[in-house]
Parts: C-alpha cells; structure tokens; sequence
C-alpha cells in the first residue's frame, strides 16, 4: 500500500509538471481568451452576468476567472488555475477510482486528460472534477448521498452537456432507490433538494441567456448532417485518434477523414461496446444508453461537432465502468446467455485497446503543442511589443483581436463594433458574413477619423511582399509587415499591417 501510494503521488506530481511545462507552450485560442476577457473586463459580478448573457454556459467557470482577474492581468494564472483543477481531478481519479494502476497511467495521459481537457483551458474540467467527486462517493452513496447530489449540482452549472450526464446519474440513484424501496427516505432528502436547486439554477441561467443569434443559424443545418454529427459521437469520443498526418490534427479523426464509409460502419456497430461491458449490470446499461441518448440530442439540438464534446461520450465509459465496480451483477436470460459463452472475455481487451489509443493520442497531441504553435496569438502580441506598435492604435476585424487582447492586456478597436473590445460579441461575429470589400469599406471609415493604425487580421488580404504599399481608395495605403501562419488551429493565423492615410 505504502508503494502504491508513493507511486500515485510520483505520478501526479509528473503530471502537474508535464502539464505546467504544456501550458507554457500552448497560445490561447478564441474560447479561452474570450471567456478570460469576459472576466478581465467586467466590472462586477453583476456586469459578468450580463455580459455572459449571449453565451449558453452557466456562470460558474467564469466566475473563478473573475476572481483570477481581480488579482492579475496576465492570463498565464487562468492556465495556472486550470491545471491545479486538472491536477486535482488526476489525484482524486488515482486516489479513488478502482482499476489497476496502469489502467490509471493510460487515462490520465489520454488525449482528453492530458490535452484536450488540460492544456487548452476551458470550463471542461471542473466538470469533469464535480463527476468524478460523485463517483469517488458512490461506493458509500446511501451514507454519503447528500455530497453525491451536491457534486453533480455543481457539475450542471459547468456545461449544459454535464447536465446531461448529471441528469441520467441522478436517475440511475432515483431508480436504486425506488428498486430498494427508499426513494422517500428523509435522509435521501436534502440530496434531492441540492440536486433540484442545481438544475433551477441552471434553467434561471439558460432562460436568461439570449440566445436567439445561435439558434437562427441553426435552421440552416440539414436533418441529415445533424443525425451523422451524433451518429458519429461515440466512435470519435472511444476512438480519439486525430489525424497528425497534418499540423491542424486538432478536431480531426483520422479515420473520419480518410475512410468516411468505415467510420460510419464503425460508428453504428460501436454502440455495442457499452453492452459488452456492461451487460452484468441493468443500472449501468441503463446510464450508458440513456446518457448516450442525452448527448445524441444535445448534438441533435446544437450540432456541435467538436472533439471536446465527443469526448463527454468517453466520460460516460469511464464513469460507468467506476460505478459498476460497486454494484451486484444482474440475472437474466441474455445476460446469463453472454456469460456463457465467455462475452466477459472480451471486456478487458476493449477497454485497454481504447486507453492505449487515448494514451498514443494524447502523447502525440502534447508533443505537437510543445513544437509548433497552436495559434499565432502569443507570437503576434510579442512581435507587437518588440516593434514598439503596442503605442499605436491597435485594429481588428471583430473576434480577430480577442486571442490578442489578452496578451496585450488592453482592449482593442473592432471595427464591427465601432467601439475598443475585447471579448467576442457573438450575435455581431456569427451572425453576418462580411466580404473583404465590406471590411475594407469598415476600415476606411476607420481612416476618415485617424491618420495611422495597426491592423491585425486572421485573413491574408494584401498579397504582395511585406513592406510594399498598397493604395486602397486613394484614402489610405496599407502594407504587410509580418506574417505568423504556421499553427495548429487551422484558422490560428495573424497578418500585422500597417495603415497610413494618404495625404
């Protein structure tokens, strides 16, 4: 025991460090610098609230940047933050969670432990924390219901997606409790309240956010791609195998995008895996499924198709094969048929085939982070400072100056909002497509009232050689000055200008 314990603590330390060495070499993208910039340019926690009001996640992630802003400018602390939380749940999964130890090793250095969940700082993990807290206490959830229900409470308000997970593993205890006969138990009280207020809180915030800009581009998605985007969900969260035959693997699978026709066999015949490794157990063929079908609406309803929301399915995987480690096996005729003809033999080879894929993933992924850029934010600011143009009038077009304000730590001019910003206004950003030409026409507006100006853009809009003028309108002239378009994200690109009216 004292071994083992030795060697949970060696690992987590390795872990933090690993991940304190990835987070010094990972540039922000636009979700974290904007939820950061949310916090850094609110005034109050009042103000935060309203300003979070086009987002659709809950407060809660938001709430503990506001804090870090409050004591620092210098969004390094939010990544700092982030990875205590990713250290934390790694010592609470090694700690607690039943499985062997090298069972322990291949997840917590998966591709969604060690990179998509820890470098890139988002409110994933604190949920991840709160479900992982409620599986650390299901062994003892009759003595210890109360903190069970207060943690999945607090997963709801991480991420609408939590809920949904929270939601299955709040009626996985309420059907225990009804086969026992102690769903009306005044002890089991208090937990069923803290679970109640969790979802009023999260129904207040989902009510109050205004979110009719998102749900109008959604009319534009086609039933058909709609149900291949949670067709495809299971395979791309068991199979996190992103496609590093190109620098932007990130949100690619390889298999996804080099044999689409095999992936969809694969997608369709993966949903047997959760029977064949629960098939002993009823509660947790029921959590899967149902958990499964929870995740299949939310991408039905929202068509998010990124990796990080995939990986929610992998989750339900981990969780159930936790939870099942306390519970009796169930009889019946299936179940006793499989059994038979040695079904379970199959179990242990399916689960480490898939944390070996994850383990492989997530090496490969943190590797690649360290070596090349993942967005030229952090590359674009510093050639900026170094140039002195931090004195100059900084320009973008909408969200294409919020990976930078952070860095800069002031805000920017978007020229989408007529005004100095920092984080995105999604309803203004998502809404309208803007040509070259309309964003040329915003920025000579821009020119009528100043003589000079740095532009920074995602987008190449002048292609000749650095340094050459170009006149736009006989108003103003504009050339490159640097370039930074070797990133991991595929649209992590910046080009720096400079623009001059013409006298």
């Amino acid at each position: 025991m004292k071994n083992e314990t030795t060697y949970l603590l060696l690992l987590t330390a390795i872990y933090f460090v690993l991940s304190l060495v990835g987070i010094l070499h990972h540039e922000l993208w636009l979700d974290e610098a904007h939820h950061y910039l949310l916090a850094r340019d609110s005034n109050s926690v009042i103000e935060l609230i309203q300003n979070t009001r086009y987002e659709g996640h809950p407060i809660l992630w938001n709430t503990l940047l506001y804090g870090i802003t409050r004591l620092t400018a210098n969004p390094f602390w939010m990544q700092f933050l982030h990875i205590l939380i990713s250290t934390s749940v790694v010592f609470l999964f090694l700690r607690k969670a039943p499985f062997s130890l090298v069972f322990k090793t291949l997840f917590i250095f998966g591709y969604f432990m060690f990179f998509e969940y820890n470098l890139i700082s988002r409110n994933y993990m604190l949920g991840v924390l709160f479900l992982f807290l409620a599986c650390s206490v299901y062994e003892k959830r009759k003595e210890k219901f109360t903190l069970l229900c207060a943690s999945l409470a607090l997963s709801c308000n991480v991420h609408l997606m939590f809920s949904v997970l929270a939601l299955v593993f709040m009626f996985t205890l309420l059907w225990e409790n009804y086969q026992t006969r102690e769903l009306f138990r005044k002890k089991y009280l208090p937990g069923y309240v803290l679970f109640g207020l969790g979802l009023l809180s999260l129904g207040i915030q989902l009510q109050t956010t205004h979110s009719e800009w998102f749900f109008n581009l959604l009319g534009t998605i086609s039933w058909r791609e709609k149900l291949t985007g949670g067709l495809l969900s299971l395979f791309k969260g068991l199979i996190a195998f992103p496609d590093f035959t190109s620098i932007h693997f990130w949100n690619s699978n390889f298999i996804v995008n080099t044999y689409r026709p095999l992936a969809s066999i694969l997608s369709l015949l993966i949903y047997l895996v959760p029977f064949i490794l629960f098939f002993k157990n009823k509660k947790m063929l029921f959590f899967v499924y149902i958990a499964l079908f929870g995740t299949q609406l939310f991408f039905f309803v929202t068509e998010r198709t990124a990796v990080r929301f995939h990986g929610m399915t992998y989750l339900i995987i981990i969780m159930a094969l936790w939870m099942q480690h306390y519970g009796a096996s169930d009889t019946y005729k299936i179940g006793t048929v499989l059994t038979r003809y040695r079904f379970d033999l199959l179990q242990k080879p399916i689960v480490y085939s898939i944390l070996t894929i994850h383990f492989l993933s997530g090496t490969a992924a943190y590797a690649t982070d360290y070596v090349y850029p993942f967005t030229a934010s952090k590359d674009t600011a510093d050639y900026i400072k170094t140039h002195h143009l931090g004195t100059k009038e900084i320009v973008s077009f909408s969200c294409d100056g919020t990976t930078l304000s952070p860095y800069l730590e002031k805000k920017l001019y978007f020229l989408t909002e007529h005004s100095y910003q920092s984080y995105c206004i999604w309803k203004n950003a998502d809404s309208v497509t803007y040509s070259k030409e309309m964003i040329l026409t915003m920025l000579s507006g821009y020119m009528d009232n100043h003589e000079y100006c740095v532009y920074v853009s995602g987008d190449l809009w002048i292609k000749e050689q650095p340094d050459v003028w170009k006149t736009i309108d006989n108003k103003f002239k504009i050339r490159l000055l640097k370039t930074f378009n070797t990133t991991i994200l595929e649209n992590g690109s910046y080009y720096v200008y400079e623009v001059s009216k013409i006298r």
